[in-house]
């Protein structure tokens, strides 16, 4: 049923100042409207009516010019009649003269007389009339096709021509070899009319100009027949017209608002273009064509309005009349609203608060449905009035079983119940809002942590009617960054490890050297040289401690070569049978045919003994068994992601080496702790094993992953690259066979280092210069260079490192022989010489006689020979 407004209503009123408005607005348009059409109207009118005046007064001026070009040429009819022939010259001239052709009349260039002449009769008239003696010729060119003399009749030869020297050009002129100028000829002949050419080109000093020319007939008597006519015709004056004069003396004055166009429409070869304005629009049409019947010819006159037609006085009233309605009309229509509507603005002021109050909360709804962030809105009494579907999320309870429940019943766990009510009065007593971290519990008991960011909420009087809490689930990045710490731990005791083991490689070169030399020197007393093999013994099993904690920080020195991991594992079987309880029994399946790994030998011996001791540990006291597994592999890029989480590997076929016993295996916490430094599970142990076997692995870029469950045993996978290189035989080199000698600079910072040098050396024939420093070894050597023969150059020193110490003496001289020694592996020392390389390296710790067949082994050269002095 229809519904009818309350008169009363006040969004009613509010409608009503439209009223008015629109038809004092509606009602000044179409006045305004009225006024600019009729105005518009009125002016085409105008340029209509200028535009027609403009036509008629050029085609009048046209006509009259042309008519007056005929007068004279009819007027010199009655020189021609009853006369003689030749004609008079001197009376012709005369008679020209006195028209005054070039000031009163520009466009008609020139008057002449054309005589008919039979072709046979030719050379007699030409003879007769002194004044075209040797003049006879032909139009040059012509826009009609030129015909041969006499080709179509009689020759049509100009007997007289004037005025002046260019008109008398022409005497001579045989026009009859004019197609357009023989057919307006015979045209005028025939009816006794004056008749107009086609285009003419006329040829004067300053170039050809477009022309035409009017024939007027002459006749010996009054002929009344076409017949008649021919029999009686004498002649023809003929009037050369120049078009561009023609037609700009017609338009001299005129309005230049229109161009303008002369077409002869009838030419014998179509439409001919006579003429036009220099600004005639291209490709453009006509707005006004007239024909005019001209000398038997129709002429087109045609004209087209161009921009500047309209730019006169006046034209701007229909649009200033309709520009200044529109403004009226609008004045009125505001000043109506105005007054009428201020309370309809107050309610749509009204309206619009209202609106941008929708919006807001729609933004906050939607912020509160689509935020990560968990929202919790309590009221006064802290019951939850709004849980969004992150809180949803994160604590696993659903907003309808939320709903009215003080959030501290629900995922606050016990022992954080007693510090509730303080952090409530904080947040009553805080402007700014607090924020905490704490741990919370979900619906399935499971304990989270969460960053808060709480807010008190208060009415315009400053009293406390809810609040709003955020929470952020940050568990797992707080795993991530205790990762991190630990991995950045691990880091720092990588370089913690590996300094240590560098100043304790240095310990151990002079006790192991010294050892070596005492045992060379002391008499045959078995129980003093058993005391001395024994520190011996006791200094390589700390050689060992130091590799391993080397190996541990990645630096271990790695002697990489193609591998037969099977033939290794084979080969250690006596080794790894007798390192285990005699309970356990170590068993091998090994892939036959496996793929050569790019490995250190010994270093790879060390992880296969490892991860068997470590399974026979596992297993213990009880029988049991390990299997030591091999096979060939290849995994993709999403596989290695998946398998070797967190490690980089390359996707390509590998070498995966299985270490899988049945003890007790481990849980998810020990599992992590495996590879730290100095953790074990055993009474006695340095807890160094797996984590020098994690730094081996890492340096050979291999992977590793550990399953294992409590009771079930554990399984270690390793993954090696597979290399295209084949397995090579190691040939052992032979001793030098002759005693050689010179002199050696040993550079240590550490004198039990050169003191166990100098005497080795010595006692192997060489002699020995000694420097503390890389400073006093570059002293030394600028002092004693040419006796030198080699350098014995420690690569941690103070004041002056090694690789500096050595590109100080290279440069010195190029051709020096340099020994490095380190502590550290020679991968990591001679990173920065990778430009310059030494002639060898020594690890320490070092035996004398690893010492003393190095410096042999250099001075003796690739060749072989010594290089002895």
């Amino acid at each position: 049923m229809p519904v009818f407004s309350d008169p009363s209503d006040p969004e009613a009123d509010a409608q009503r100042p439209w009223v008015p408005t629109l038809a004092v607005l509606l009602l000044s348009l179409a006045v305004t409207m009225v006024a600019w059409l009729n105005s518009r109207q009125n002016q085409l009118l105008r340029d209509q009516a200028r535009l027609n005046r403009f036509v008629g007064r050029t085609e009048q001026s046209l006509r009259n010019r042309l008519g007056r070009y005929e007068d004279i040429a009819r007027g010199a009819q009655g020189f021609f009649v009853g006369g003689n022939s030749p004609l008079a010259v001197e009376q012709w001239r005369t008679y020209v003269d006195r028209l005054d052709l070039p000031g009163r009349h520009p466009g008609l260039t020139s008057l002449a007389f054309i005589t008919p002449v039979p072709s046979a009769d030719l050379d007699a008239f030409l003879t007769h009339r002194p004044q075209l003696a040797g003049r006879y010729h032909r139009p040059i060119s012509d826009p009609m096709p030129l015909h041969d003399p006499g080709q179509h009749g009689d020759h049509l030869i100009i007997e007289l021509c004037e005025p002046g020297e260019r008109a008398a050009a022409g005497l001579g002129l045989d026009v009859g070899t004019s197609a357009t100028q023989r057919l307006a000829a015979e045209r005028a002949r025939d009816t006794g009319q004056p008749a107009l050419s086609g285009l003419l080109y006329f040829t004067r000093p300053l170039g050809r100009e477009d022309a035409v020319a009017l024939f007027v007939p002459v006749y010996e008597g009054t002929p009344g027949s076409p017949a008649l006519r021919r029999q009686l015709l004498r002649g023809w004056i003929s009037a050369g017209i120049l078009i561009k004069p023609l037609i700009e003396d017609v338009l001299r004055g005129e309005d230049q608002g229109v161009a303008f166009e002369v077409v002869d429409a009838f030419a014998a070869q179509g439409p001919r273009w006579l003429y036009a304005t220099s600004d005639w629009p291209k490709g453009g049409g006509a707005d006004v064509i007239r024909t005019l019947d001209i000398g038997g010819r129709g002429w087109q006159v045609r004209y087209a309005i161009k921009p500047d037609f309209y730019k006169v006085e006046g034209r701007n009233q229909p649009l200033i009349l309709l520009v200044g309605g529109l403004l009226v009309s609008v004045c009125l229509a505001a000043v109506v609203w105005s007054l009428a509507g201020t309370r309809r603005r107050a309610l749509e002021l009204a309206h619009s608060m209202n609106a941008s109050l929708r919006e807001a909360l729609h933004r906050n709804r939607s912020h509160l449905m689509y935020t990560p962030l968990a929202v919790i809105e309590t009221d006064s009494m802290f019951k939850v009035s709004e849980w969004n579907p992150a809180a949803e999320r994160i604590f696993g309870f659903s907003r309808e079983a939320a709903l009215g429940q003080d959030p501290r019943a629900l995922i606050i766990p016990p022992e954080g119940q007693d510090e509730v009510p303080s952090r409530r009065e904080a947040l009553l007593a805080s402007e700014t809002g607090t924020r905490v971290t704490m741990e919370n519990l979900t619906r399935t008991g499971q304990r989270i942590l969460c960053d808060w960011y709480n807010t008190a909420l208060r009415d315009e009087r400053g009293r406390f009617i809810g609040a709003i809490y955020l929470a952020d689930d940050v568990t797992e990045r707080r795993r991530a960054e205790s990762a991190l710490r630990q991995a950045q731990k691990l880091e720092s005791l990588g370089v913690l490890a590996g300094g240590i083991a560098h100043d304790f490689n240095n310990l151990l070169t002079a006790i192991l050297g010294n050892a070596e030399v005492a045992l060379d020197r002391i008499p045959d007393d078995p129980a003093l040289r058993s005391a001395i093999q024994r520190i011996e013994a006791t200094t390589q099993r700390g050689s060992d401690l130091a590799r391993q904690l080397l190996a541990y920080a990645g630096k271990a020195h790695f002697a990489v070569r193609p591998l037969d991991l099977n033939a290794i594992i084979l080969e250690m079987g006596d080794l790894l049978s007798v390192s285990i309880s005699k309970k356990v029994t170590v068993t091998t399946d090994l892939e036959p045919g496996l793929p050569p790994v790019d490995a250190d030998s010994a270093q790879f011996q060390q992880v296969v003994m490892n991860l068997v001791i470590n399974a026979s540990e596992a297993i213990g006291d009880q029988p049991g068994r390990v299997v030591v597994r091999t096979r060939s592999v290849s995994y993709g890029r999403a596989e290695l992601s998946s398998t070797f989480p967190g490690q980089v590997l390359d996707p390509g076929p590998y070498v995966r080496l299985e270490v899988e016993d049945d003890g007790c295996g481990m849980d998810a916490e020990t599992i992590g702790r495996i590879f730290d430094p100095f953790f074990t599970t055993k009474f006695t142990g340095r807890g160094l094993g797996l984590s020098a076997m994690l730094g081996i692995v890492r340096g050979h870029r291999a992977g590793i992953r550990v399953e294992s469950n409590p009771g079930e045993g554990t399984l270690f996978i390793l993954l090696f690259p597979a290399s295209e290189s084949t397995v090579a035989q190691l040939i052992p080199e032979a001793e030098p066979p002759v005693p050689m000698s010179g002199t050696v600079l040993v550079v240590d910072d550490e004198s039990i280092i050169r003191d166990l040098a100098r005497s080795a050396l010595e006692t192997a024939g060489f002699s020995v210069l000694e420097a503390r420093d890389g400073l006093e070894a570059v002293e030394r050597f600028e002092q004693e260079r040419g006796s030198i023969d080699l350098v014995l150059l420690d690569m941690t020193m103070p004041r002056m490192g090694g690789a500096e110490t050595f590109r100080r003496i290279r440069s010195l001289a190029p051709g020096i022989k340099v020994l490095l020694t380190s502590g550290y592996t020679q991968k990591e020392s001679l990173e920065s010489l990778a430009d310059l390389p030494p002639d060898g390296f020594l690890q320490k710790p070092f035996r004398v006689r690893e010492l003393v067949g190095k410096v042999r082994e250099i001075l003796r050269g690739p060749t072989g020979k010594s290089k002895n002095k």
